[in-house]
């Protein structure tokens, strides 16, 4: 297939370097439109895996990921991660494809991230608990909010969204986080106030996940009138949080572990471009992620963004890569 089901490693803030596997492929297709994802809009918003146009199967995932460990060593890698171009339960065959990783790879743990917004479907359920870490949305405390941030797709609600996550709770086969976005609109807090976050405690108390994890937007929002908190802001949140839960933490930079091997580039052109599919990328993050020199991950950009195929934005300060999108 042209596009590649396995990216990366991508440096995560949260799992270090992260192998990603993509289930969906581009264009986004997903159960949300959230105002901040870093994809942008949503081409696609559906309501189940029945409407997926499935362009991934168990055995792409596998012959790609084969391929990727012929020339990446796994004790380079910190995780191996479900999540790319959209919502990856919507792919009906993400249990087997979990089981097919582990197999190749039974050393490296597997992270999901989910939405869980299709978690109450019982066959969902069972293929995302397969996950060493299932790593979960949960951006609002009521439905009012959840719908103005997530702007989720015909039949799906907070209280089906919490139904899944209460499922989840009981049937997961490893460690369960919950991340939260706290994010502006138009320069107003929208689920960040003392009352919304007694909210949030009340009801994360109910799904009591291992970890539960502040956010707020770093990479250029679908939503130009979406902006990020300050630290002071996440850390009154967190405080906040704490005050009724354990395991709440600022979701935040950290440098990757140190390693005695280096990935070698699948190709870096291929390697850039599909990290960039998944999202936009600061110059340093592409570098650490492809193992390249920085002035071959320079010139490369260089010819990408002469080629079309690429362009910058600037965000909070900070240069980001992002894929042309054509049509």
């Amino acid at each position: 297939m042209s596009q590649s089901v396995v990216y990366g490693p991508v440096i995560s803030w949260r799992l270090g370097r992260s192998l990603g596997i993509d289930p969906i492929l581009p264009p986004k297709t997903c159960t949300f439109d959230c105002i901040y994802c870093q994809l942008g809009r949503t081409a696609h918003k559906i309501a189940s895996p029945d409407e997926l146009e499935l362009k991934v199967h168990v055995e792409d995932v596998v012959s790609e990921l084969r391929r990727a460990l012929e020339i990446l060593n796994p004790s380079f890698i910190d995780y191996i991660t479900f999540s790319g171009c959209g919502e990856p339960t919507l792919n009906p065959e993400l249990g087997d494809m979990i089981e097919a990783v582990r197999r190749l790879c039974p050393d490296v743990p597997i992270a999901l991230l989910t939405n869980a917004s299709l978690l109450w479907l019982e066959p969902v359920l069972k293929g995302a608990c397969k996950a060493d870490f299932l790593i979960a949305k949960l951006d609002a405390a009521d439905e009012a909010l959840f719908r103005t941030i997530n702007r989720p797709v015909r039949g799906i609600t907070l209280d089906k969204v919490v139904e899944g996550l209460l499922m989840a709770r009981e049937e997961a086969r490893g460690k369960l986080a919950i991340q939260v976005m706290f994010l502006r609109a138009d320069g107003r807090l929208l689920n960040g106030s003392p009352a919304q976050v007694k909210a949030f405690v009340k009801l994360l108390r109910e799904i009591r996940p291992e970890q539960v994890q502040v956010n707020t937007p770093t990479r250029p929002p679908a939503e130009s009138y979406v902006s990020p908190l300050g630290a002071d802001e996440l850390h009154s949140i967190t405080d906040g949080l704490s005050s009724g839960l354990e395991g709440v933490e600022v979701v935040a930079w950290h440098p990757p572990r140190a390693r005695a091997v280096s990935p070698k580039p699948l190709g870096l052109r291929r390697a850039i471009l599909s990290i960039l599919e998944r999202r936009p990328c600061r110059f340093h993050e592409l570098c650490m992620s492809t193992g390249a020199e920085p002035l071959a991950v320079r010139a490369e950009l260089d010819r990408l963004l002469s080629d079309g195929l690429l362009r910058t934005k600037n965000y909070q300060g900070e240069r980001f890569f992002i894929i042309e999108k054509r049509g």
